[in-house]
């Protein structure tokens, strides 16, 4: 009787959750239900109550581990519009025209202004459980950084400005340490 009532209510606050977190853009969206499920799932664990619900419904902890992975999977789709940006339609040539030259200062620019409104934002963003906000920052290493680093290394060195520090900004380093500075706890 307990394990059905405490699935009633779980599954209220889970549908009030879901509600509330509507008011985000998608990334916060993503973050706040992350850090909200798994703030569940752990305090049904502590509570020992986790084992009495699996008498109503068996499968409830890998329901929440699916939710959390499912936040996750929307959170890293917050960074497309930047991966995109990273992306070189066709190769360049050894010897660059002036469409490649504006191509790769259109490309640069893009990426600064959309990781500076991104940064700006994110890093407000508090995760409070160090194991996900870990995670978190590993995989958005993983997204992130091969794919900007292959532009860098690709088109940084190419004479295709009188002023290249105008448009390449960032190191792949210097986007990684600004990562590291991500999901601060008390944001």
């Amino acid at each position: 009787m307990l394990a059905i009532y405490m699935r009633k209510v779980l599954a209220q606050l889970n549908f009030a959750l879901r509600n509330k977190s509507e008011q985000y853009p998608d990334a916060l969206k993503a973050i706040f239900l992350l850090n909200n499920t798994l703030y569940l799932l752990q305090g049904l664990q502590r509570s020992g109550l986790l084992d009495v619900l699996m008498l109503a419904e068996p499968e409830c902890e890998a329901n929440y581990r699916d939710m959390i992975q499912e936040h996750k999977n929307a959170y890293l789709q917050s960074w497309n519009k930047l991966l995109a940006h990273t992306v070189l339609d066709e190769p360049l040539p050894a010897k660059l025209r002036d469409k490649d030259r504006q191509m790769l200062k259109d490309k640069f620019s893009s990426f600064n202004r959309e990781w500076e409104e991104i940064s700006r934002v994110q890093r407000g963003y508090s995760v409070p459980d160090a194991e996900l906000r870990e995670a978190l920052k590993r995989d958005n290493k993983q997204a992130l950084l091969p794919r900007y680093s292959a532009l860098h290394e690709r088109a940084a060195a190419l004479p295709f400005s009188k002023n290249p520090d105008k448009y390449v900004k960032y190191t792949p380093v210097q986007i990684a340490a600004q990562l590291d500075g991500y999901f601060d706890e008390a944001a």
